[in-house]
């Protein structure tokens, strides 16, 4: 049974927390948290969700009004049962980040037929949506798997 989950992107401002709030709503007996790989690289430490994801995440009864990205860690590694991430680059680095990570890492999008989830960054509004309507279809089918 899975307890913790963590959703893994980049910087954590757009994939990523929608994905835990997706999740959130969905499985409600289970702790969502997110974080990103290269949050500390690009100095995004407490950085909102950018806009595009909080007008995404309100159209859709979400809020990320309170979302501050955060650093993927080996401590919120070792703290969760499973570690969903958004690219086969994401599973590399989190292999890099924390012992024993790669083991309990898959692709957030692997039962969907997509595999990877692009970054909506820098996109417009457009780009935004349907990267939301992919990490739906994606946390439907996780949700599904995880609530048995």
């Amino acid at each position: 049974m899975f307890k913790r989950v963590l959703v893994v992107c980049s910087g954590n401002i757009c994939r990523s927390p929608l994905a835990q709030v997706l999740l959130s709503r969905l499985l409600p007996n289970i702790a969502i948290d997110s974080a990103g790989v290269l949050v500390e690289h690009h100095d995004l430490s407490a950085h909102p969700a950018v806009n595009n994801s909080r007008i995404v995440a309100k159209e859709n009864g979400l809020d990320l009004s309170n979302h501050k990205a955060k650093q993927l860690t080996s401590e919120l590694i070792d703290d969760c049962d499973l570690i969903l991430v958004m690219t086969h680059e994401h599973l590399e680095q989190v292999a890099q980040i924390g012992r024993g990570a790669r083991a309990k890492a898959l692709l957030l999008g692997q039962w969907i037929g997509v595999g990877e989830i692009e970054d909506p960054i820098g996109k417009d509004i457009d780009a935004f949506r349907k990267s939301y309507e992919l990490l739906e279809k994606a946390c439907l089918s996780w949700s599904k798997r995880l609530s048995k």
